[in-house]
């Protein structure tokens, strides 16, 4: 039976003496809790609703592609599943990545959409933008890029004191099929996928508890998901210049095109690695390095000069400190089990 207080004094200075039960004021009846406390439950079943989307993603991996393999043996007798031992090319392997990656990322965060009734006009912002917004924040964000490398290698080399080296090298297939497909996938569908996930379900569905929360808490789940601790740093700045542009732009195309230069650019200089003399590679490096943030110094300049406010982060209106709700975010049952998950997988790959 649902507790309650008789509250015979002025309603104007109610404060009720248990947040989490119905008070009866003269003359307003059962007041429901505070509406603070109304804000925190809510950002309390996001954050678990983010959780169990992470779990299912888990889940997702551990099967999919296998369920995806015998699509495949069926319409290509060749391919052998024994147990966990597949035989099959290369090209088939690849193109079970690609599906699977795409399935098993997108599928539990639209399901998370879904049941939070989140518009999808809200989750999916498409509106048209700018060739003269988009241009400068595409070079902007290369120069970002470049800070984030460096911190990454910093951190790679700080690792590598205490014997830690996780694995930051793609794996680029030999056979000309799995290559294609493989540069279709980190330059296209990557992109693509993670930007609708991230940037979309995840950023659009959370700023209701503040833009710059939101901005933080995905560009902390961006870091996380790339599995490896060198390259979060990358990530995570990455997700916040991306973020913050497909915020002010209000277009998540933005931040398609944005990942997409850059990982087109990334695998690119893999590439003419490979072919490019030892002696010269460091060289070449610099000097891409070095246009990246001449470039993305002039595009910030003409950005602050053309939209004079673009910086200015509208203050949050939420009732909740930003600490209170970072607390609660990473508090909650489901998000804890996914954060260690995520971890355990950071870890791994560190020792492994």
């Amino acid at each position: 039976m649902t507790r309650y207080y008789k509250v015979p004094s002025d309603p104007s200075s109610y404060r009720p003496d248990d947040p989490n039960s119905y008070t009866y004021v003269d003359g307003y009846g059962f007041t429901p809790p505070p509406p603070i406390l109304t804000e925190r439950r809510l950002l309390q079943r996001y954050s678990n609703g983010l959780g169990f989307s992470i779990l299912l993603y888990f889940i997702l991996t551990a099967f999919v592609p296998f369920l995806i393999l015998w699509g495949c043996a069926v319409f290509r007798p060749a391919i052998r599943i024994y147990g966990n031992q597949v035989l099959a090319s290369s090209s088939i392997i690849q193109l079970v990545n690609l599906l699977s990656s795409v399935i098993c990322l997108f599928l539990p965060f639209f399901l998370f959409v879904l049941l939070s009734h989140v518009p999808l006009r809200i989750a999916f912002p498409l509106r048209r933008f700018s060739s003269s917004l988009c241009v400068p924040c595409v070079f902007v964000s290369l120069a970002v890029s470049v800070v984030g490398v460096v911190s990454s290698s910093l951190l790679g080399n700080l690792l590598s004191l205490f014997s830690l080296t996780p694995h930051t090298s793609l794996y680029l297939p030999e056979e000309t099929g799995a290559r294609v497909l493989f540069g279709l996938q980190l330059c296209l569908i990557a992109p693509l996928v993670e930007e609708f996930v991230f940037r979309g379900m995840i950023f659009q569905s959370m700023r209701r508890f503040g833009d710059s929360f939101a901005l933080i808490l995905s560009a902390i789940l961006f870091a996380m998901f790339h599995g490896n601790l060198v390259q979060a740093p990358n990530a995570f700045l990455m997700g916040l210049v991306i973020g913050y542009f497909v915020l002010y732009s209000g277009s998540l195309w933005v931040g398609v095109i944005i990942h997409m230069v850059n990982n087109i650019l990334s695998f690119a200089m893999d590439l003419i690695g490979t072919v490019l003399p030892a002696e010269y590679q460091a060289v070449f490096t610099l000097c891409i390095f070095a246009f990246y943030l001449i470039s993305g110094l002039a595009a910030l300049l003409l950005l602050v000069r053309k939209y004079p406010n673009m910086f200015m982060f509208i203050r949050s209106t939420t009732l909740s400190t930003e600490r209170i709700k970072y607390r609660v975010a990473f508090s909650s049952v489901t998000m804890v089990f996914a954060l260690i998950l995520l971890s355990a997988i950071i870890i791994q790959n560190m020792i492994a």
